[in-house]
């Protein structure tokens, strides 16, 4: 009976898990599709109510603070992501990390930056906000510095080499328009053909229901051996009466 107990609270947790992520891919999807907003003050001084939200922010590139994410492949090709901070003055001044985009890694010298172009003055920049990238292994130290190629991105990390910190969020860049100046999408040099968050969501939610269902399985068994007990004594029993 313990054992039947376990093994369905153990299978009825997959399914809340299965569920909690049901509801997150569902805020991702409904974020995605939305309309930029453009966070007020308020909603900047509680960055992770922002957090997979379609936002919206007006600022210049600060290319000096650029970092690198390596090991971020695309259409089977190794690459970098481009993480820049934004710096915007409206409605209050602070940072926002942008990740910008996809390069190609150079294949014969892997400290070699693909060129890509960092509009001056001030655009208009547009994305999804994340908690973070999604982290990797790093199998020792890394040496982290501005400008440099990191394995994972560390907001504590990086406040410490810059100097100054950031909102503690990442937007996943879609769109950058020039403020002033010629009506169109900014021609950067940078790929934003992103993964799709809602099939890697939509994959945990198969495993969680592939855990629960093995779970409820084993209950089932357990359950099944029991009964097969009882009625092995019971009979038994009648007998040892006759």
């Amino acid at each position: 009976m313990l054992g039947i107990s376990a093994t369905c609270a153990l299978g009825f947790w997959q399914l809340r898990r299965a569920a909690a992520k049901e509801r997150l891919q569902a805020s991702i999807e409904t974020a995605a599709s939305a309309v930029a907003a453009v966070p007020d003050a308020h909603a900047l001084s509680e960055p992770s109510a922002l957090i997979h939200h379609h936002l919206r922010f007006a600022g210049h590139w600060l290319p000096d603070a650029v970092v690198y994410l390596d090991n971020r492949p695309q259409a089977g090709q190794a690459g970098l992501y481009v993480l820049m901070p934004l710096r915007i003055e409206q409605p209050m001044k602070v940072d926002v990390i942008v990740n910008r985009g996809w390069i190609p890694r150079n294949g014969v010298d892997r400290t070699r930056i693909s060129p890509y172009r960092t509009p001056a003055g001030t655009v208009d920049v547009s994305g999804v906000a994340l908690t973070e990238e999604p982290r990797l292994l790093e199998l020792s130290s890394v040496d982290r510095s501005l400008k440099g190629i990191w394995q994972n991105f560390d907001f504590d990390a990086y406040a410490t080499v810059r100097g100054e910190a950031s909102l503690p969020l990442i937007l996943r860049q879609d769109r950058e328009m020039p403020a002033d100046g010629p009506v169109g999408p900014v021609v950067d040099g940078l790929s934003r053909d992103w993964p799709d968050r809602g099939g890697v969501l939509q994959s945990q939610i198969d495993r969680h229901h592939g855990y629960a269902f093995q779970w409820f399985a084993l209950a089932a068994t357990l359950a099944a051996l029991f009964l097969h007990q009882v009625f092995r004594v019971i009979r038994h029993g009648r007998t040892v009466a006759r």
